[in-house]
């Protein structure tokens, strides 16, 4: 556990091998059925977002429209609380819940870019676990890191015109700091945890398999949210948003 804690903390990001069992995960993939369904249903352009060929490609902000006993039970995961607890200090609760399912071929890149940048959480404890559903790698899709960067603070970012992660953080700006990019290789069950200031994104998936995962967002308890800030993303989101 110290080992994780302590390469968390340098590098803004760990894997935590086996978190859940294959038969966690079959039963998590027949829930991503129900939930797709349920988020096109709502015609919330915040929700859900296709692919060019009308698949969908992510799933945000789940609990808003659909109340999962299992995606609660699956954010109260043991290895993941005491991880987190000893990475943040105190007691952590999840926020929110995502699903990212990057389609075989056509699944779409996302965008160098900070979580907290849309968090707005104050103090900047706070948390994303990515759980893999599917074997997760640089060729179809997977999570790259900017290792370390999370020690910046957040940083500018612009529009990007893309769906699913409207902001993104220019790299030309920050690459005299030379910071390594990494991209983990997950097995189904795997655990990414990355810090909500490190910068990440992915490329296409341009392998014939689909990349599964689920996301997790927890922040310290106690951790208040900058409002003012939030507002300024929601204004920038919703005039993206008028646009597709």
């Amino acid at each position: 556990m110290k080992n994780n804690v302590d390469y968390f903390n340098k590098n803004g990001f760990v894997i935590l091998k086996n978190i859940i069992k294959k038969k966690e995960v079959q039963s998590l993939l027949k829930e991503i059925e129900i939930i797709k369904k349920k988020a096109v249903k709502t015609k919330n352009k915040r929700y859900f977002h296709f692919t060019s060929d009308q698949r969908i490609n992510t799933i945000h902000n789940i609990q808003r429209f659909h109340k999962s006993k299992k995606l609660l039970s699956l954010s109260k995961n043991q290895r993941i609380h005491k991880f987190l607890k000893r990475a943040l200090f105190q007691k952590i609760h999840a926020r929110n819940f995502e699903f990212f399912l990057k389609p075989a071929k056509t699944g779409m890149a996302s965008p160098p870019h900070q979580d907290n940048f849309f968090w707005n959480i104050a103090d900047s404890k706070a948390a994303n676990a990515w759980i893999a559903l599917s074997d997760s790698n640089k060729r179809n899709g997977g999570i790259y890191y900017l290792k370390g960067s999370q020690k910046l603070g957040v940083v500018d970012h612009k529009p990007s015109q893309m769906k699913g992660t409207s902001q993104k953080v220019e790299l030309r700006k920050i690459r005299k700091d030379n910071f390594k990019k990494i991209f983990p290789n997950l097995k189904v069950g795997d655990c990414l945890v990355h810090h909500c200031e490190t910068i990440h994104g992915s490329y296409k998936n341009v392998s014939k398999s689909d990349r599964v995962g689920i996301a997790i967002s927890y922040k310290n308890r106690h951790s208040k949210i900058n409002f003012l800030k939030k507002k300024e993303y929601e204004k920038k989101l919703n005039k993206f948003l008028k646009k597709i």
